[in-house]
């Protein structure tokens, strides 16, 4: 039965609140009525009245749209809402989640509900790690669980607010603590003291790759593959082809540049050579030397190095070129400067002309 309540609340009255059930839903809903009270009673009348009519009457009702949608159509919906506002590796994965998903599950689309939510959450699991990875994921064999739910919770929040179906709860897996590697200076200079152990025409190629990787802070392929036309050495800039495609710029030092002025007479790239065969080199070094890394742990102790100088986080996340500092941080939470005494006593020596 419809009701109408004074909102004594509101500023501008006479005001009432109109509490209904929807004769199209049947779902209860409120409306604010800034009229009359005979006014508002006439309203509640034909409202409860509509609803009395549809109920006797179902066949009448207008068939809604999250009736008729299918997963395929909501999926393109989808698909169309994110061009243009993702970018398309972004596009790309959600498009493997989806199909996944929609592999999985080929009913209605409005009886997706949290038990099937569980359910394939936990085949996700099978054999696999639950820390969500958004690279490299394939149809059927997803490097991390999380990461196909948190695109799937996303689809589903946009069926939601589309009206299509009721949010199902989605609740991701439980991750291990991230662990990060980076290497010391003593592991490095442990690693490129066997750099002699290579055939000598890698040695001087090896090195060069190994410190650029270190001083930049960049990812392999974004320095391997480098062109000469992405290379500025005035402006000491890299303009790689990121992941992402950001265009945020590599910075190069003085060493950088240097290292870079060597091979400038090979064409199109500075190297001849490819991630592979840096990977296998850098891998066998690794071996000799008896340190667990790979090379994207340059990146890393990158970044470590850095934040142990004492360099701010909001800049070391520039440096890296992150899409946020909250990224920097769980990468780097452990040896964040953590001196809170050390702190108070810098805010104290601020207050000395006052005191």
């Amino acid at each position: 039965m419809a009701t109408i309540k004074l909102n004594k609340k509101a500023k501008q009255q006479p005001c009432y609140r109109l509490s209904y059930r929807d004769p199209q839903t049947g779902k209860w809903r409120q409306k604010v009525l800034r009229c009359p009270r005979d006014q508002a009673e006439q309203i509640r009348k034909e409202v409860e009245a509509e609803f009395t009519w549809l109920d006797t009457h179902p066949e009448l009702r207008i068939k809604s749209y999250k009736e008729s949608i299918t997963i395929s159509t909501a999926i393109s919906a989808f698909y169309d809402s994110k061009q243009g506002t993702v970018e398309p590796g972004t596009l790309a994965r959600y498009k493997v989640a989806l199909d996944n998903f929609s592999e999985f599950y080929q009913g209605d689309l409005d009886k997706i509900d949290r038990k099937l939510m569980d359910s394939y959450r936990a085949l996700l699991l099978k054999g696999r790690k639950a820390r969500g990875i958004n690279t490299e994921l394939k149809k059927r064999e997803g490097r991390g669980a999380n990461a196909e739910l948190r695109h799937i919770k996303v689809w589903l929040k946009y069926c939601s607010e589309s009206g299509w179906l009721t949010m199902p709860k989605v609740t991701l897996a439980k991750e291990k603590p991230l662990v990060i590697r980076w290497l010391t200076k003593d592991q490095v200079r442990e690693m490129q003291g066997f750099i002699s152990e290579l055939p000598e025409e890698e040695r001087e190629i090896m090195k060069d790759i190994f410190n650029l990787l270190l001083l930049t802070g960049a990812r392999a392929n974004e320095i391997i593959e480098a062109k000469w036309s992405q290379i500025n050495l005035k402006r000491k800039q890299i303009k790689p082809k990121d992941k992402g495609n950001t265009g945020k710029a590599l910075y190069l030092d003085h060493r950088s540049v240097k290292i870079l002025t060597k091979y400038k007479d090979v064409q199109p790239s500075p190297f001849r050579v490819n991630y592979d065969w840096f990977d296998w080199r850098f891998r066998k070094l690794a071996k000799l030397a008896g340190v667990k890394t790979q090379v994207h742990d340059l990146r890393r102790t990158c970044g470590a190095w850095l934040i142990q100088s004492g360099v701010d986080i909001y800049q070391v996340s520039k440096y890296l070129r992150h899409s946020s500092v909250t990224v920097t941080e769980k990468y780097y939470i452990d040896i964040l400067p953590s001196d809170m005494s050390g702190i108070a006593t810098k805010m104290s020596k601020q207050m000395d002309d006052i005191f």
